[in-house]
């Protein structure tokens, strides 16, 4: 696994712990990305590093590895232990996927028996991050709002209108103190706000919708990257889900697979984040992607001088802006562009690039068919 050795001072004397979430199950990804083997624990694009190992790499500056935790289901606690080894102290494994709110109540509870006093920043495994000391000192703006009580959301600046995210409106710029910077003086010195407060959170809007977001310049993407003190959000949190946050509570190791299932399944946005009104937003200052599809894994890793990302045993001719992928039979593609082609030793995905959304397609015609052996 590649490190960075480079020095950083951002987080001297913090006290930060990584929650890095992955349970995911990453069917926009298959055939390469299946249930066993969800696409948070795959190496892609040619890149030597797993999403998850990659996304432990990025925050090595920010926590230590006895500061780093992963939440995963039951069913890939192995794979999450074989993969992370000793790059993190804890291993947390969800009895049944019951969506993100469950998964951070679950990490935030234990780390309130562990060091109430500190900070949380909450993560996903399957993103892309192009630029790691942009990211650092995003988390550095971030854990000086959440320090003054806040919970900080970290938004993407649109590059296209996306329906498939959810959206921050951003509102009144703040200063470290979190404190309102008066419209005069953040017209003179803009750099004093490292972050906004939040007018509204819009759930993932149709096509039009988006486009007037964009218009506006308003309007960030809500990556699902999260930062507050530990006690503070235990706190909120079982005053906004007082019956959720009582059953973890009153967990034990015995009645766990009984209790987590009683758990409603909730996204931590919907169960908290917009419930509450102490929330700020800071703006990424790094590229950013969810890596959730075919496409976007063109865009993400390394493309050849014709815009193709290739991996595995394959040859391309005359091919343009397209995924060459295969982990079984070798692959040739000659006189095509903006194609997808992914094979596995048990199957082949041929289609445009621009149909990736369209697996779940397939996704669902296995289901229907029980052919569990391909998912």
């Amino acid at each position: 696994m590649q490190t960075s050795n480079a020095k950083n001072d951002l987080f001297a004397g913090e006290n930060i712990y990584s929650i890095i979430l992955c349970g995911g199950s990453g069917t926009r990804l298959w055939p390469l990305s299946r249930k066993q083997r969800p696409k948070q624990f795959l190496a892609l694009g040619g890149s030597e590093d797993t999403l998850l190992q990659t996304s432990i790499d990025r925050v090595r500056n920010i926590s230590p590895a006895k500061k780093r935790w992963i939440v995963t289901a039951a069913e890939q606690e192995g794979l999450a232990r074989e993969q992370t080894s000793d790059l993190v102290a804890r291993v947390i494994s969800e009895p049944q996927p019951r969506n993100t709110a469950p998964a951070v109540a679950l990490a935030a509870w234990q780390l309130m028996q562990q060091d109430p006093e500190s900070v949380m920043l909450v993560l996903s495994s399957d993103h892309s991050i192009q630029n790691v000391r942009s990211f650092e000192q995003t988390v550095s703006d971030a854990v000086k709002l959440a320090r003054q009580n806040l919970f900080v959301t970290v938004g993407i600046q649109p590059t296209y209108p996306a329906t498939g995210f959810g959206y921050i409106e951003w509102g009144l710029p703040l200063d470290k103190q979190a404190q309102i910077l008066p419209a005069s003086k953040f017209n003179e010195t803009p750099q004093e706000a490292v972050g906004f407060s939040v007018r509204s959170f819009r759930e993932k809007p149709n096509h039009a919708a988006a486009e007037q977001f964009i218009r506006t310049g308003k309007y960030l993407w809500n990556a699902g990257i999260f930062v507050w003190k530990t006690k503070t959000f235990w706190n909120a949190f079982s005053h906004i889900q007082p019956e959720m946050a009582k059953i973890i509570e009153n967990m034990t190791p015995a009645s766990m697979a009984s209790d987590y299932a009683r758990l409603e399944s909730q996204p931590i946005d919907i169960a908290f984040i917009e419930q509450t009104s102490h929330v700020a937003c800071v703006p990424a200052l790094f590229d950013w992607n969810d890596v959730g599809s075919w496409a976007a894994v063109r865009e993400c890793f390394e493309q050849d001088s014709n815009g193709n990302s290739i991996a595995g045993d394959a040859f391309v001719c005359d091919t343009n802006n397209s995924v060459v992928h295969s982990s079984g039979p070798f692959v040739a593609t000659i006189g095509v562009e903006n194609l997808v082609v992914v094979a596995t030793p048990d199957a082949v995905l041929v289609m445009p690039t621009n149909r990736s959304q369209d697996v779940k397609k397939i996704i669902s015609h296995l289901e229907n068919q029980k052919r569990t052996k391909l998912l």
